[in-house]
């Protein structure tokens, strides 16, 4: 991607372009950042129905989210071009929490960042859920089971027709539902000066199980005990 791919109405909101980096990129999406003379944006763009998809619900997720108080990045414009979408929002500087610990800080910021990271997702989960992310009168787990059915039929995806099948027959108890970020690890969240300052890629945000965050919360910090 380069200036001349990038919707011309998406130029005129920013103003004049005077640089266009690539930072490290993810799967779902080519990410670029722009700097004009006040600002600097990140510009997501997808191309895939499915990404497509996840990228206007992280575009609706965090206007949403913005006024919670969460530390999320600003939303300036959801376009769409033919087949693909590009969604415009605040450049974070940061790095990714993951990329911090790989690092190898001294013990007492590694303890300090870590703790942070607990307490953004307890931050989270003691947030109120935006009316709008109250997707409907169905139980989360009812509606992930669903889109899981839903994906596994129409898309690439890692799950399998039997872990599908053993998910909806082992049924964990109910327990109060929250706000839940939906893909808490430590890639989501982003560090500077050795302090946690933001939490990025929301779109499965949520009215839904606290407990779906945990596995990722404890995966992402494993490797580094």
């Amino acid at each position: 991607m380069d200036i001349y791919d990038i919707p011309v109405e998406l130029v005129d909101q920013m103003g004049a372009i005077q640089n266009i980096t690539y930072p490290r990129q993810g799967y779902t999406s080519l990410v670029v950042k722009i700097e004009t003379r006040d600002h600097q944006f990140i510009n997501k763009k997808t191309e895939h129905d499915l990404f497509n998809e996840w990228l206007l619900e992280e575009y609706k997720a965090l206007k949403y989210l913005s006024i919670t108080g969460l530390p999320v990045p600003r939303v300036y414009a959801f376009h769409i071009q033919d087949k693909s979408r590009w969604l415009l929002m605040d450049y974070i500087d940061g790095v990714s929490l993951r990329h911090f610990l790989e690092s190898k800080p001294n013990p007492r910021d590694r303890e300090k960042v870590i703790s942070q990271y607990g307490l953004c997702l307890k931050q989270i989960h003691e947030s109120q859920c935006p009316v709008e992310l109250r997707e409907n009168d169905q139980s989360w787990l009812d509606t992930m089971l669903m889109k899981a059915s839903h994906n596994l039929a129409n898309y690439n995806v890692e799950g399998t027709e039997e872990l599908l099948f053993r998910l909806k027959n082992d049924r964990p108890k109910p327990i109060e539902i929250t706000l839940i970020h939906g893909d808490f690890h430590t890639n989501n969240v982003l560090v500077n000066n050795n302090t946690v300052i933001s939490i990025i890629d929301w779109p499965r945000a949520t009215f839904g199980d606290p407990r779906f965050e945990y596995r990722y919360f404890q995966e992402g910090l494993y490797k580094f005990f």
